[in-house]
């Protein structure tokens, strides 16, 4: 070895256990510390009121129930006056003709839309497709105990069949089906008449096929600005009410305005969130969406500190014609932030700031926050703007930017010695 080159050896080894020595430092900090991280996503957080009340209509019943008729209109649907409202049959012969008539029809419906809707060859592989998604959908659909749009979803499914069978088969079958079909129904439909009696609607509105004997107890004017006892005393009718009511005597009623009601009974302290005349979120487990309602009338409180409380929509009434018992979530106040675990809030010790640190490359960054909500094991937070003397926005650097907290971002929630700047491994 020549002179000299030994302490340059000398020197690669020392350069080579410092640096061997620094990153063991910070791999021992980061696997003893312990740190864990987590990536920021925004949620929604709700404060809500949770009340029981009745749903109130203005409402008209039809009378004219017979084992023999036939209403021919569905729930919820809107109705003018004059319009068919049931058929009445003299007979069970004709009552059972008249089902007859009714599933050829609905078969007539579907093969008029296969024919319409017609597929060549090249596209039966993506028809077998849908129908096992189809069946796979509705599967799923029963055994989550979703059957409100099983009718619905078993049409779907029969439709899609009804293409494949008669894709197979050429479209000639299929327009000789429609035409035999259509002579038979109407020979029937014909041949039905003289036995069937026609009952009209008395007036327009929203069919329901409900009557509970409260049509004309639980109305708006009723309890517009009642005191809870009077609301609860109507409430309690309702097993008088019901047994007065013979189903057998009424083809359904009809909802004669679109503006629906809900009235509940709420402590003074929770209406005092309401705005009288202002509109209240409003979620009924029975309606597909939340409904924003009209506060109508708060009554004044009584000796329990509690009021009668009405609101109203003139939204999904076809959803809210079999409401009458109901609990709904009025939802005072909505907020929407960052969530993050309560450990991953600090204190600054100078200032006395909260924040996080981020990670941020391979260092930490200390990003002051603000805490819009706490919950019993986290905070939604959003970041804290900087303003100057005048309470203006500072305008942010490129850097400040870049490092602006945004969904995916991580942040640490378990370690020590946690300081701005300081590097961190990634696990």
């Amino acid at each position: 070895m020549k002179p000299g080159n030994w302490i340059i050896h000398a020197v690669m080894w020392v350069m080579m256990a410092a640096i061997a020595a620094y990153f063991g430092v910070y791999a021992f900090q980061f696997i003893f510390d312990g740190y864990e991280t987590d990536a920021l996503y925004t949620y929604a957080a709700e404060e809500l009121v949770q009340t029981s009340g009745c749903v109130i209509r203005e409402e008209q019943v039809v009378e004219g129930g017979s084992e023999l008729a036939a209403v021919i209109v569905s729930e919820g649907e809107k109705v003018a006056a004059g319009d068919t409202l049931a058929l009445v049959y003299e007979n069970q012969d004709a009552l059972l003709r008249h089902w007859d008539i009714v599933s050829m029809e609905e078969r007539l419906k579907s093969l008029k839309y296969i024919f319409s809707h017609s597929i060549d060859g090249a596209d039966s592989a993506q028809l077998n497709r849908n129908i096992v998604q189809s069946i796979v959908d509705l599967k799923k659909a029963v055994s989550q105990g979703k059957l409100e749009d099983l009718p619905e979803r078993s049409s779907d499914l029969k439709m899609l069949v009804f293409r494949g069978d008669y894709t197979y088969n050429g479209s000639h079958a299929l327009t000789q089906e429609i035409h035999d079909l259509e002579a038979k129904t109407k020979a029937l439909a014909e041949s039905n008449r003289s036995y069937t009696t026609t009952i009209t609607t008395p007036c327009s509105g929203t069919f329901s096929g409900m009557v509970d004997g409260y049509e004309n107890v639980l109305t708006p004017d009723a309890v517009n600005l009642v005191s809870p006892a009077r609301l609860e005393e109507l409430l309690g009718s309702k097993e008088d009410v019901q047994e007065k009511v013979d189903n057998s005597e009424y083809l359904g009623k009809l909802v004669t305005d679109n503006r629906w009601y809900f009235a509940t009974i709420m402590t003074e302290d929770d209406a005092a969130n309401l705005k009288l005349g202002g509109t209240i979120p409003t979620r009924f487990n029975s309606i597909d969406h939340t409904v924003n309602m009209k506060v109508e009338s708060i009554s004044t409180p009584d000796d329990n500190h509690e009021v009668c409380v009405v609101l109203s929509s003139d939204r999904f009434m076809s959803q809210a014609t079999l409401l009458r018992d109901q609990t709904a979530d009025l939802i005072l106040n909505t907020v929407t932030g960052f969530r993050v675990a309560k450990s991953a809030i600090h204190v600054e010790n100078i200032s006395g700031q909260i924040g996080v640190y981020r990670v941020f490359g391979t260092r930490l960054r200390w990003t002051p926050v603000e805490i819009l909500w706490e919950d019993e094991d986290f905070y939604l937070i959003r970041q804290r703007s900087e303003y100057d003397a005048d309470g203006n926005p500072k305008p942010m650097t490129a850097l400040k930017e870049a490092s602006r907290l945004r969904v995916g971002t991580k942040i640490v929630t378990k370690g020590q010695n946690l300081y701005d700047g300081k590097i961190i491994g990634e696990r």
